[in-house]
């Protein structure tokens, strides 16, 4: 069991479409990542979608959300 690798959340986003646009900024960077839907919970809109990764992964999926988060905001300032 020590080769197991901790999954955690880097972030919770209102519906799978945003999450699953991050998934891809993140694969798109090397970075492995999951969204994780409670399809009980989202049947009636209630529950955010996480966004998850390894542990190990964790500071640089931050770092690649963040620059691509500023990217989209530069495009839209134009």
């Amino acid at each position: 069991m020590d080769n197991e690798e901790k999954i955690v959340v880097l972030e919770k986003y209102p519906n799978a479409i945003d999450a699953n646009i991050v998934k891809g900024a993140l694969e798109a960077s090397g970075i492995p990542a999951g969204v994780i839907v409670d399809s009980t919970a989202n049947a009636i809109w209630m529950a955010p979608v996480r966004v998850v990764v390894f542990e190990r992964d964790l500071e640089l999926a931050r770092k690649v959300i963040s620059e691509t988060n500023e990217s989209d905001a530069e495009t839209t300032e134009d």
